[in-house]
């Protein structure tokens, strides 16, 4: 009898238990592999994300500096009408 039952113990159960720990892997290997896939995804899109930092400071400081080209013809234009509008101002004054 006992030799019956420890048959039985190893095809049914053992058996069993085997089966379900194969299946808890794969499925813990499954997720392993969503998981990598996710950090994955998640590295390229940080790098993308600070690539496009960097662009953005880029083109940032290109319009500063287009600004301030344009700042500086605008105002060396405005000098002369401003000096002219002074001197004639000063000589209105002085009659």
């Amino acid at each position: 009898m006992s030799a019956v039952l420890e048959t039985y113990f190893q095809h049914v159960v053992v058996d069993k238990l085997n089966e379900t720990i194969a299946k808890q892997f794969e499925d813990m290997k499954e997720e392993l592999q969503v998981l990598k896939q996710l950090r994955t995804d998640y590295t390229s899109l940080r790098t993308e994300l600070d690539t496009l930092k960097e662009r953005f400071a880029e083109s940032g400081n290109e319009i500063n500096e287009m600004i301030a080209k344009t700042g500086k013809k605008a105002m060396a234009k405005k000098k002369p009408a401003t000096a002219k509008k002074l001197a004639v101002k000063k000589k209105t004054t002085k009659k």
